[in-house]
């Protein structure tokens, strides 16, 4: 077929076009607003649903964090104060554990929250023969704490074994997560 006879067809199909009906246009209608819908419920997602996600995990990873470490050092401690009433960590109230090594140090690890909502953990290692320090660090363990309440005390009057209860909230954005731990230290 010669390129005069693909013109021709193509002009003939043209003249024969009498557009759409009512059903094609209500056809398109539906599918053009199912796109428009699928496309809007995706940046719902994008813009709300996802920040907010990502606030309920970090304040779950933060909470969780602050239990580790906490938990990590009370089951190694030997002396826990303040004892036995409940409080809320602060600079001005912070938990003290600490424990006497094998090789006669001491290990005092202090938590407290400080002014911007963080919990800060410091370690001073001395030596019991001397008294002397022979380490000392402080490290920032988790951020957007909302409180970190502890209690140690006896729960079972028939039992001397203390436990150490400790509940932390932490707050991202509008997000809280509140974890409870409950430590039982080494006993000797």
């Amino acid at each position: 077929m010669s390129i005069r006879g693909l013109i021709k067809k193509l002009v003939q199909s043209c003249g024969d076009f009498r557009g759409f009906t009512l059903v094609e246009l209500l056809i398109a209608l539906a599918i053009g607003s199912l796109v428009v819908v699928g496309a809007l419920s995706v940046l719902y997602q994008i813009t709300i649903l996802v920040p907010k996600a990502q606030n309920n995990m970090l304040a779950v990873r933060q909470a969780q964090n602050a239990g580790y470490w906490i938990n990590r050092d009370g089951t190694a401690a030997q002396i826990i104060t303040p004892t036995p009433n409940l409080f809320t960590l602060s600079a001005a109230t912070p938990l003290v554990i600490s424990h006497v090594d094998w090789d006669a140090t001491k290990t005092t690890t202090t938590y407290f929250v400080d002014a911007q909502h963080r919990l800060q953990r410091q370690i001073v290692v001395t030596s019991e023969k001397t008294g002397s320090v022979i380490s000392s660090q402080q490290i920032q363990v988790s951020d957007s704490i909302a409180s970190i309440t502890a209690q140690y005390n006896q729960p079972i009057a028939s039992n001397a074994r203390k436990i150490l209860t400790v509940t932390i909230t932490a707050q991202v954005g509008s997000a809280n997560e509140t974890r409870v731990y409950q430590i039982s230290p080494r006993s000797f």
